[in-house]
């Protein structure tokens, strides 16, 4: 019998404003470690999203390698790790002779021969589970979305390309090692019928290819997905999910439940599976409130949070209804919760729409939408116009500098 741990999206050397989650995410992975050899755990999957940014804190990256390293002493366990759409994969890859050595496989880049993407495990000479190391597919693996094309052909040809990717790896898996020997396929992207939260960046052109769960092919014994941030199941496809991140990144997520997904192969090769529930080590709050009512709802949290206790002291964000002078309320709200069990972070007061500036926008066409979307710096300076409280020599400098991210995306 195989044991699997699925997880995603660590996003080691996230920060929250200025605050560093290094102390969270070390008590996550000291918990992922026992519980890897509590479980017996055969194989760890990292399904993209390893590290927050491209060019990961030093801090980050030595909690990376600080976990494999212990990992390889205390267990047997081999990893698996692709590259998600915050990762560099030229930077995930550049230790992989090094890791390889720890029993760990890295898959920055999508392989030229998709053969170079099926890990067997335990070995090559004994494959009892294969595991389809298919990394976040960047523009230049898809080749798809032509200029000029509406948003509907953009989204067909994305998911054409990516379900065809999909076909080719599980087509090559099955030549090489036929059934019944199990085949778990890992993802990151978007795919329908999933529910996000604010921390997920969109990852392809306009936000589009959601693909269909039932595009993966049937030879994938489980598709193990990261990206989305919330524990989840994709629609009705109990084997189609994704992991979630390991703490809450931001306050959107402070309700999510986090866990380390188990996936028990039996001798027969069916598949059973579990949730892990992760510790939850800091509580992110969200407190919307009008001013008016703002010291009755710190209080009320007060009363709560003394008989919830976490590891770390909670953070708390703040959002106001109303419009009430930053200073004020900020210094009044800090006052208030002096001796607090928790600490205020930031204060917000929440953006509205003027109603007419919706109805101006929900009866633009769909002509129109598509029109834009096949022109990005026509759609960026339309919604600079909108933005009154920035001054001429802001709308310049991110006029240039999203001049220079279009630059960068054709170049790629």
């Amino acid at each position: 019998m195989l044991r699997i741990l699925h997880t995603a999206d660590w996003h080691l050397g996230k920060m929250l404003g200025d605050l560093s989650r290094e102390t969270e995410h070390a008590q996550f992975l000291d918990f992922l470690l026992d519980c890897i050899i509590t479980e017996k755990i055969d194989v760890l999957l990292i399904a993209g999203d390893v590290f927050d940014s491209a060019n990961p804190p030093q801090s980050a990256v030595a909690q990376y390698f600080q976990f494999l390293s212990e990992l390889h002493q205390r267990s047997q366990c081999q990893v698996i790790v692709t590259a998600g759409n915050h990762d560099s994969p030229a930077h995930l890859e550049a230790p992989k002779p090094l890791l390889k050595l720890l029993r760990t496989h890295v898959i920055g880049h999508l392989p030229t021969d998709l053969s170079d993407a099926l890990i067997p495990i335990p070995s090559a000479e004994n494959p009892q589970l294969i595991i389809a190391a298919i990394p976040f597919l960047r523009d230049k693996d898809l080749r798809s979305g032509q200029s000029g094309q509406s948003a509907a052909e953009i989204q067909s040809a994305l998911n054409q390309s990516i379900t065809e990717i999909y076909r080719q790896v599980a087509t090559r898996a099955r030549k090489l090692y036929p059934a019944p020997i199990p085949l778990i396929a890992l993802g990151h992207l978007t795919v329908a019928g999933s529910k996000s939260s604010d921390s997920e960046r969109e990852i392809h052109i306009g936000g589009l290819g959601a693909l269909p769960a039932e595009n993966f092919p049937s030879d994938f014994t489980y598709v193990a997905l990261g990206h989305l941030h919330r524990p989840q199941a994709c629609g009705r496809h109990e084997n189609t999910r994704y992991a979630g991140s390991p703490i809450p990144l931001s306050f959107s997520e402070s309700k999510d439940y986090k866990e380390l997904r188990l996936l028990e192969f039996q001798d027969d090769y069916t598949l059973r599976q579990s949730a892990i529930p992760i510790p939850l080590s800091r509580k992110l709050i969200q407190i919307v409130s009008e001013s008016s009512e703002i010291e009755n709802q710190l209080q009320e949290r007060t009363a709560t949070l003394a008989t919830e206790k976490t590891a770390l002291t909670p953070w708390v964000e703040v959002l106001l209804t109303d419009h009430v002078p930053g200073d004020v309320i900020t210094n009044r709200i800090q006052q208030l919760c002096a001796d607090a069990p928790f600490a205020v972070i930031r204060v917000m007061q929440q953006r509205t729409i003027p109603s007419a500036q919706l109805e101006r926008d929900t009866s633009t066409s769909d002509a129109d939408i598509d029109n834009r979307l096949s022109k990005p710096a026509e759609l960026f300076q339309h919604r600079l116009l909108q933005e009154t409280s920035i001054t001429e020599d802001q709308h310049e400098k991110l006029t240039v500098a999203f001049q220079q991210i279009l630059t960068l995306q054709r170049g790629e």
